[in-house]
């Protein structure tokens, strides 16, 4: 009966150990309504919503996204600031919870707003600058200069959200020969050929285009690199595509609102669940709600769910290592909500429980110990 107790022991304080994670949050420090010093690190428990703040940087300007390295010991972020915008590496201190700064670079194009990175180069997203900016990566994080600097030329449909070229997100293929861009402003997605030791890192290979004034925004690529779900901001569409050897066509359209629109909105972020059998997307402004669509057999999708993200100016949001949780950085209100998620239907319920940061952006997982 000992070993037996025992035993039952060990499951109930393993399934206890394994709920203790770490979140990263990446916010914006210009905010008059509150004060931020930066990235948070906190520890959470996703079994019962107790958060525990370890960590926060200091005068670090406008961290509105940040990414870890693939090994998990480097942080990487921008630093939109305008002319004066940079990009900067931490080591992360995992017994500790805290973040060692290792080194700043600046930028060549204006508020860079997503980052990725390999064991070899970081490539970033410069939205204003409309550009993209690879780096050199070294072993002990520090960074090279700007090594290439792509420019993009041209104006949209949307005078005021389209008079230049605007790149969002940059993105790997999950073969890793790709990496896609972008560009709300001009409704393009580019696909470079990635040379990861070469002289030209990004090599231009061919682009989509979406539909005009849409304003894509973020893609994700589904497991076997074959799909893509992307986002427009724009036009409050999501759009399935297919992807095969650097080709992109669109497979299906459809809309996140739910009726005829007389208010504003801009669609945000948008991530697949594990299982790859749904999918979700935040909207803000006026609809300030995260759409779930499930995901049929052929890739397509269809919409199941749309409810408030209780708060303003839903941002970028993360699905908990278990799959039993979103949560999502609410920018306006200063506030983390936490969403459980059903494992079966997929869909979201408001748990009434949030960690309060200032001006959150930017929400991501880091398991300890992987």
């Amino acid at each position: 009966m000992k070993i037996w107790n025992s035993f039952i022991f060990s499951i109930i304080f393993m399934a206890n150990l394994s709920a203790q994670n770490t979140i990263i949050v990446g916010t914006y420090t210009n905010s008059d309504k509150c004060s931020s010093g930066g990235i948070y690190v906190f520890d959470f428990d996703e079994n019962t919503y107790k958060y525990n703040l370890k960590f926060h940087t200091e005068n670090i300007i406008n961290p509105s996204f940040v990414s870890l390295s693939p090994d998990k010991q480097f942080l990487f972020s921008v630093n939109e600031n305008g002319e004066k915008s940079t990009i900067t590496s931490f080591e992360i201190d995992e017994a500790n919870g805290t973040l060692i700064k290792k080194d700043e670079k600046k930028t060549q194009g204006e508020d860079p707003c997503f980052i990725i990175s390999d064991d070899q180069n970081i490539i970033v997203a410069n939205y204003s600058g409309g550009s993209i900016n690879v780096f050199k990566r070294y072993v002990d994080g520090k960074l090279s200069d700007v090594f290439q600097n792509i420019k993009f030329e041209g104006v949209g449909m949307n005078p005021k959200r389209q008079e230049k070229s605007h790149i969002h997100q940059v993105q790997f293929s999950p073969d890793m020969k790709y990496v896609l861009a972008t560009d709300l402003g001009l409704d393009k997605i580019y696909v470079f050929k990635y040379n990861k030791t070469g002289e030209e890192v990004l090599e231009k290979a061919g682009e989509f285009d979406a539909k005009k004034g849409s304003g894509p925004r973020h893609i994700i690529f589904n497991k076997s690199g074959k799909l893509i779900y992307l986002v427009q901001e724009l036009s409050g569409d999501l759009s399935v595509l297919s992807f095969n050897e650097g080709k992109i066509e669109l497979i299906q359209e459809e809309t996140l609102l739910s009726r005829k629109v007389r208010f504003n909105f801009r669609a945000a972020d948008i991530h697949l669940s594990d299982n790859e059998e749904f999918l979700y997307v935040t909207n803000r402004d006026d609809a300030d709600d995260i759409t779930t669509f499930k995901i049929l057999k052929d890739g397509k999708v269809k919409k199941i769910q749309q409810i408030k993200t209780t708060g303003r100016n839903p941002r970028n949001f993360a699905i908990s290592p278990n799959n039993k949780l979103v949560l999502i950085a609410n920018q306006d209100t200063n506030r983390i909500n936490i969403f459980s998620r059903d494992l079966k239907s997929g869909e979201l319920t408001p748990t009434k429980k949030s960690i309060p940061v200032c001006a959150p952006v930017n929400v991501i997982f880091y398991e300890k110990g992987k």
